[in-house]
């Protein structure tokens, strides 16, 4: 499966130190330009950035379509606009986004997508992880916006409990 992940949900696995997760799901893991930016050279210092930057499976990737690229920034910002045009042009098979305007963005346009929950939760299903509750507590910690609804929701699906 081939994936474009977003900044957002880099930072996050990063900071949760599962980042290799994502290439242990995938084959192909793409970052734009942009996301490269916002992550590595933006977050320089920053332990998840080099993380990041050194995660061997990322691959770095251009998008060709700016003129998508320049009708989507009227939507969302500059790294969601080319996951989603970069996932459309290279026809790929998810999306990773956690901003809730991008992924309808996505959706519209006929893209699978997930977010670091969704992450989280193939994970464990793959059985990379045991448990999905302790890391929803440590990305709330970090500002991870979610609801203590969803996260019963979520948590309930895959057979945990929460608190």
């Amino acid at each position: 499966m081939r994936v474009a992940v977003n900044s957002s949900p880099l930072i996050f696995l990063a900071k949760l130190g599962l980042l290799d997760v994502l290439g242990k799901l995938f084959d192909k893991v793409y970052v734009t330009d942009a996301v490269y930016w916002e992550t590595v050279v933006e977050g320089a210092g920053r332990e998840e950035a080099i993380l990041i930057e050194n995660a061997d499976f990322l691959r770095r990737a251009s998008v060709e379509n700016q003129h998508l690229v320049k009708f989507l920034l009227e939507l969302i910002d500059y790294g969601e606009a080319e996951t989603i045009a970069l996932a459309i042009e290279r026809k790929l098979d998810l999306v990773v986004l956690d901003d809730k305007d991008a992924r309808k963005v996505a959706r519209g346009f006929g893209l699978r997508v997930t977010g670091t929950l969704g992450i989280l939760l193939l994970a464990k299903r793959r059985g990379l992880i045991s448990e999905v509750a302790p890391y929803i507590e440590t990305l709330k910690k970090h500002g991870f916006r979610i609801s203590d609804e969803v996260v019963k929701k979520i948590l309930e699906s895959d057979g945990e409990n929460w608190h």
